[in-house]
């Protein structure tokens, strides 16, 4: 089983078996790991269970998330590393089957590799050569549009620019989940005045927000994992 041993100043405060296939880290009490430090955000960042692989997400907060001293937007954590949020520790431990299991699915290296790749590139785009910000950048953040990029069982990205996607099987969907039990339409993202809202409307198949089922509207958070039947997405800002 993986565990999270939270450390301050070389003393260990506690050892958190990873349980779930999401864990969330910050200061609010309502996080799977609490870290009482004001370095640290409310919703600092999380740490998925993607097929056999752990990632580590930064959800934007203030003061960044590190592994072995390296600022990560989102990358794929390995035995041994050491996650750093605020003046706090964070060693992480796989046992000898789940570190064969990783090594063995490294397809997965690429594509995180690849959309920290694109958010250095958007972050250097917003910035002139001398650091500045360039003319037009606040124009650009009232645009900014949600997307979709798969994970796994289905291919590419879709922006949500329409008011409400339509998520199933039918090809009239903006986007296609394959699935025995995937019905139609299994559920809806709908853009609202505090953001992007996904609804389940009914079906045998599961719709599930970091490993946390949805039954009625949850409104979505940047880097969250969205699994419905075998697909899986992650929703972010562009």
């Amino acid at each position: 089983m993986a565990r999270l041993v939270l450390k301050f100043k070389d003393v260990e405060i506690r050892t958190y078996p990873f349980t779930n296939s999401s864990m969330t880290l910050g200061r609010n009490e309502d996080n799977d790991i609490v870290v009482s430090n004001m370095a640290v955000s409310g919703y600092h960042a999380k740490i998925d269970l993607v097929g056999n692989n752990f990632f580590l997400t930064d959800l934007q907060s203030m003061n960044g998330t590190y592994i072995n001293d390296r600022k990560i937007v989102s990358a794929k954590l390995s035995n041994k590393d050491k996650i750093i949020i605020g003046k706090h520790l964070l060693e992480f431990y796989l046992d000898e089957g789940e570190q064969n299991k990783s090594a063995s699915t490294a397809e997965f290296d690429q594509t995180m590799y690849l959309d920290t790749q694109k958010a250095k590139e958007l972050r250097a785009k917003s910035t002139d050569s001398k650091g500045g910000q360039k003319k037009g950048v606040a124009a650009q953040k009232k645009q900014r549009v949600g997307v979709l990029t798969f994970i796994s069982g289905g291919e590419g990205e879709i922006a949500l620019k329409k008011k409400l996607i339509k998520l199933g099987k039918d090809e009239t969907c903006d986007v296609i989940i394959p699935g025995m039990f995937v019905p139609g339409t299994v559920a809806t993202i709908s853009l609202r005045p505090s953001g992007y809202a996904i609804t389940f409307t009914g079906g045998m198949a599961k719709v599930k927000v970091n490993g946390k089922t949805v039954k009625g509207s949850v409104f979505l958070k940047e880097f969250d994992l969205l699994e419905i039947g075998s697909a899986k997405m992650q929703f972010y800002i562009k």
